[in-house]
């Protein structure tokens, strides 16, 4: 199992948004992250981030440019990337523009054995699933509303297809919810 400071796709995440936004801290990486709701189409955390963005600097893909504390703040690094790092970023994105993947849910392997579980406790989670789908159906159209100005074309057509996604497994759950009755 990967964990998740090894996850691959995040050093592209972070070379992109220096390529995006020319030198910034990591701070300010993580706010444009939050900013443009990418959380809908990658999960990143704060460590993990820190992590891969250190790695990044050790191998010289990215450069600290200077160090700043404002108004009594802790000091932030400001970073840019480096002739290597936009090197690697094309490189990441050949592979990743490239690559298929299996789209998986941990709860699709409970499915599988449903028949060997509590019928009233697989309900349960199914109406969890449902409500947390909802939830995850509703903050997606809210972004996308509402951020019209902030989220490229690109990363709206992302987060549309993960909405049919999620809208997809919503109609499932809903299906299998009924026939647990």
């Amino acid at each position: 199992m990967i964990n998740e400071e090894e996850r691959p796709i995040i050093p592209l995440l972070i070379l992109g948004l220096l390529k995006d936004r020319g030198q910034a801290s990591a701070y300010e990486l993580l706010g444009l992250i939050d900013e443009r709701d990418y959380r809908y189409l990658i999960h990143v955390t704060k460590g993990s981030f820190y992590y891969n963005l250190q790695k990044l600097a050790e191998k010289e893909l990215v450069r600290l440019v200077k160090t700043v504390s404002v108004n009594g703040y802790p000091e932030q690094h400001i970073y840019e990337i480096t002739d290597a790092g936009s090197e690697h970023f094309e490189q990441l994105m050949g592979k990743y523009a490239s690559q298929t993947d299996d789209i998986t849910l941990a709860f699709y392997m409970t499915t599988l054995f449903a028949h060997e579980y509590d019928p009233a406790r697989y309900r349960k989670a199914l109406e969890d699933q449902i409500r947390q789908t909802r939830q995850k159906i509703e903050e997606i159209d809210r972004a996308l509303r509402e951020k019209q100005d902030v989220i490229y074309t690109t990363a709206k057509s992302m987060m549309e297809n993960v909405k049919a996604h999620h809208e997809l497994n919503l109609k499932w759950f809903e299906d299998l919810h009924r026939q647990t009755k």
